[in-house]
């Protein structure tokens, strides 16, 4: 993983905060696996296919192309429709989506945005918060990639991929990650000075409820379960 890491021409003091973003955040545990795995070349594609009898062509898209993580997660045209879905959540959220075009953002997100005063093609890890993505998008991200690996194994025992199904799951699980943290947020208020409180919740509401695209800011929240229509248009499945 070392390898891959420094192969994004991060700066080399970067390397453990990137590793430990990784693991150290409110995504699913499951999420963070499959993110590890994939930067230690753990997913069972290619030759590992081959070891197990199982072709690594693709099934998805049904070309002569192996099976790569890259290919699973970017490259093959449903992943391909899955980030342009993405990239209009991020034009609904109004933060630009020129970044979404590589490999290693599509794996470790805000970690390789390139900041203004970097040199040419050195790659920065913001310690000064979600610049770019705030964190609900970080998290959609994320969850993306867990649904197009998981529907993507469903295709060894079924015919049936459902790229809609990916990204309502997605969009659900993202949802529930916030509800799941506005409500520790909330359960924990009466140990908490009143003042620091307040900040925290106005926070929390500022970025999870941006553009009221993931939920309603009301006195109680209205979270969206359904994904909204500019999102869902490019399942077509």
């Amino acid at each position: 993983m070392l390898s891959f890491i420094q192969g994004l021409n991060l700066r080399i003091s970067t390397t453990t905060q990137v590793i430990a973003r990784i693991w150290h955040n409110v995504r699913p545990k499951k999420v963070e696996t499959l993110i590890w795995l994939t930067l230690n070349q753990g997913l069972p594609v290619g030759t590992w296919l081959q070891l197990m009898g199982i072709p690594p062509q693709c099934k998805v898209c049904n070309s002569n192309q192996v099976k790569s993580p890259i290919h699973c997660l970017l490259e093959c045209p449903m992943a391909q429709r899955a980030w342009e879905a993405y990239k209009g959540i991020w034009r609904e959220w109004q933060a630009p989506d020129d970044v979404i075009t590589s490999w290693p953002f599509v794996l470790l997100g805000e970690a390789v945005i390139e900041q203004e005063d970097d040199p040419p093609g050195l790659l920065a890890y913001h310690t000064g918060g979600f610049t770019y993505l705030r964190q609900p998008l970080d998290i959609l991200r994320s969850l993306l990639l867990y649904y197009l690996w998981s529907k993507r194994c469903r295709r060894h025992f079924d015919d049936h991929y459902s790229l809609k199904q990916v990204l309502t799951q997605a969009w659900v699980a993202t949802v529930e990650v916030g509800m799941a943290t506005w409500k520790a947020i909330r359960s924990h208020r009466t140990t908490k000075d009143p003042a620091i409180q307040s900040s925290i919740e106005l926070a929390f509401r500022k970025e999870w409820l941006h553009m009221n695209i993931l939920g309603k800011d009301n006195a109680t929240i209205g979270w969206h379960f359904l994904p909204p229509l500019y999102f869902m248009n490019f399942s077509n499945d």
